[in-house]
């Protein structure tokens, strides 16, 4: 690499840390992320969503269903009457009710001194508690496991030759990254379209090209402007993983890391489509920021690109299947080849083969759009007034 290349990325590379901005647009997403983990940790904290009984509550019950055995704690001999008036005598805090017709209506009651608005009051499962906890102990451990539910199922895909099939375990690394792509778009796309134009538009790049020529300039940009993508990327995936790391015993979290599947080859693969992708998206932008004089135009050029790139989304539905033929253009079809691709990826209607093509596909692209850019840029650094077409020649 060219130690010109070299020095505008570091020039660059610097330039943008110094900014303040830049780590608040950084920072930004990581922080969210962080404030709101912190707020539903502490609302997970302070709000009590299970019944439990304290040994200072005092609860009595009338079983008029005859459900708790003889010697049973908190029954009482008296009517439903005396306990309320238990309650309101302050001899007790929680008296339930099962009537006679508790296994037709499937009703108890509860009463309690009333503490003002009570939202999230779960005096009412203790009662639940306890008949669970009755019934446990009348039968065997079979049955007890059999009535919780407390067990797992575990799920064996297998394909018609009897090997393991692990669909969703294989889709969870291309969707990762296919989720990584799309940040890198949401965070560095601005940046990527207006690094040429805010030059041309400050008239330096006439200063810049007399020392350095527009292919380094062009190519150093990019570089630089890839790295600090990385970096706000980095920004996002570790604090990420780091609460992911925290929480790896969580049901709904163990199930799915328990699930990935680890192929190295497949691993490089989607690696190397995403360096692919965002290089082409860069060099997409750079070229339209170098056609173009003002960044108010670049924004309303690179719409279109945009539009292409994700337009696969739409047809989402036909990914899932056998490819056709609109599949198929997606998937070769430049600008629209890196989401085409991690789709078919994530849905596993790609083979091996047609993947690499594809990435080839997209990294050939990618060059070509550089060595646009860079052309284009070098034509038209100095010129602030490009030329719009006329529909009608004046009289």
């Amino acid at each position: 690499m060219n130690k010109n290349t070299l020095k505008v990325a570091k020039f660059e590379i610097i330039r943008q840390l110094k900014k303040p901005a830049f780590w608040a647009a950084t920072l930004l997403i990581p922080l969210l992320i962080g404030f709101i983990y912190f707020i539903s940790f502490i609302s997970s904290m302070s709000v009590d969503t299970e019944a439990h009984l304290d040994e200072d509550t005092k609860i009595a019950i009338t079983d008029d269903a005859g459900i708790f055995g003889p010697g049973a704690p908190y029954i009482i001999n008296g009517d439903k009457e005396y306990g309320i008036e238990m309650v309101k005598n302050g001899e007790v805090d929680l008296y339930y009710y099962i009537p006679a017709d508790f296994a037709e209506s499937k009703k108890a009651e509860y009463y309690h001194i009333s503490e003002g608005l009570e939202i999230l009051n779960m005096d009412g499962d203790i009662l639940k508690l306890l008949l669970s906890q009755n019934a446990a102990s009348r039968v065997d451990e079979l049955d007890v496991i059999a009535l919780t539910g407390n067990y797992e199922i575990e799920d064996h895909k297998i394909t018609t030759d009897g090997s393991d099939s692990n669909a969703l375990g294989k889709a969870i690394i291309p969707i990762i990254i296919g989720a990584t792509f799309f940040f890198f778009i949401a965070l560095c796309g601005n940046r990527f379209l207006l690094t040429v134009v805010e030059e041309k538009e400050n008239r330096i790049s006439e200063m810049i090209l007399t020392s350095i020529s527009a292919k380094h300039l062009i190519v150093g940009k990019i570089i630089a402007m890839l790295a600090l993508g990385m970096v706000q990327i980095a920004a996002i995936i570790i604090p990420v993983l780091l609460l992911v790391f925290a929480k790896r015993n969580d049901a709904f979290i163990a199930p799915i890391l328990s699930m990935i599947e680890i192929d190295p080859l497949s691993i490089a693969l989607n690696i190397l489509l995403f360096a692919a992708s965002a290089v082409l998206y860069a060099g997409v932008c750079v070229l339209v920021g170098s056609m173009v004089s003002t960044a108010r135009d670049a924004s309303s050029f690179i719409g279109p690109a945009i539009i292409l790139m994700v337009f696969p989304l739409y047809f989402m539905q036909m990914f899932m299947a056998d490819p056709n033929l609109i599949v198929q253009i997606f998937t070769y079809f430049p600008l629209s080849a890196p989401i085409a691709l991690m789709l078919r990826n994530v849905f596993g209607t790609i083979s091996t083969p047609e993947f690499c093509i594809g990435i080839a596909v997209v990294s050939v692209s990618a060059v070509i759009a550089i060595r646009l850019a860079v052309k284009t840029f070098q034509k038209n650094a100095i010129n602030f007034n490009i030329a719009k077409p006329k529909l009608f020649k004046k009289s």
